[in-house]
């Protein structure tokens, strides 16, 4: 696929070593098996072709430095009516908890056929505390008083994991999890790591049992780290932000746009892996860490989405 040049605004032409906006078009050129559709949005008018066009070009006016105390987001693009403009953090994939598949997958040393991802997650949220980060996590409105976290990344895991393991989809996950790692890519790692998630795989109902209660695990343990989202998923725009210590202002964003973002922040999951393990003899795991973390969010995108959304990664301009 043919990578456009980024477009930037007048401010961003300006500003030197602005981030670079490569915009990939569509996620996909074949169906996901997702619900969430830019094109049906676009059909039904909720959106444009213009109106996308132009939230893709300015996406760099939406983008600001993350605090250091502010608790971790969800790549969930729908509206946050209690977050603090000023203080955001970085955002991943089902929060902090969303680590722990990562973890298990691409670097855990015990045998695949025992543990739980409940047990996984909150050994997660112990190192996010133990480093200093701000664990975090949100349900949405649609899941009071219902057994969900609310949080698709959390709920669908045993669902993403599946659709990791799909045949017809293995080759667009692989080609995906490229465009975003790029000479980082290691083929090695990704087979050992699609290896591990086929064992998982097999026993995924007793392995994820119960993981919607980690929403109420985590809001015990750490006051105000829960979000609850309002509205239902109308993501546009997948983006994927490659630069240090920044982060999507979603709301903002949707504010300006009348449009929601997946936003990832995938240098977070770069960090997480220096800190969690750092000795120079880990750089094998730290490596798979990263790869699983990626895998995992494309099955995510892939689980949620029909792979229509534009896809956009933010990158350094060195």
């Amino acid at each position: 696929m043919g990578v456009k040049q980024p477009k930037l605004d007048s401010k961003q032409r300006n500003r030197k070593n602005a981030p670079l906006l490569i915009d990939y078009g569509v996620l996909s050129n074949i169906s996901w098996p997702g619900s969430i559709s830019a094109k049906g949005l676009i059909a039904s008018g909720k959106t444009s072709e213009t109106i996308l066009n132009d939230a893709v070009a300015r996406l760099n006016e939406f983008y600001v430095p993350v605090s250091p105390t502010a608790r971790t987001r969800c790549i969930d693009g729908r509206h946050d009516p209690e977050i603090n403009e000023e203080n955001l953090g970085a955002q991943v994939p089902g929060g902090a908890p969303g680590a722990a598949l990562a973890y298990r997958l691409g670097v855990d040393k015990d045998d695949l056929t025992r543990g739980t991802f409940l047990v996984d997650a909150e050994e997660m949220i112990s190192r996010y505390l133990r480093l200093g980060f701000a664990p975090g996590g949100h349900r949405d409105e649609h899941s009071v008083g219902k057994l969900l976290a609310g949080c698709g990344a959390i709920d669908g895991m045993d669902v993403i994991l599946a659709t990791m393991m799909r045949p017809d989809l293995v080759d667009d996950h692989k080609r995906v999890v490229k465009e975003l790692l790029g000479a980082d890519f290691d083929r090695d790692a990704y087979l050992r790591n699609m290896g591990a998630a086929t064992v998982l795989n097999g026993r995924s109902a007793e392995y994820f049992k119960g993981r919607e209660d980690i929403i109420d695990i985590l809001e015990k343990r750490v006051k105000n780290s829960i979000a609850t989202l309002k509205g239902d998923h109308q993501e546009c725009i997948v983006a994927v932000n490659c630069v240090p210590g920044t982060t999507l202002s979603s709301n903002r964003l949707s504010d300006t746009f009348n449009i929601q973002t997946f936003g990832y922040d995938i240098w977070r999951s770069q960090q997480m892996a220096l800190k969690i393990m750092p000795r120079p003899d880990q750089a094998e795991d730290r490596k798979r860490f990263i790869m699983a973390r990626v895998m995992s969010t494309v099955a995510t995108l892939m689980a949620l989405t029909d792979g229509t959304q534009r896809f956009v990664l933010r990158m350094p301009n060195k």
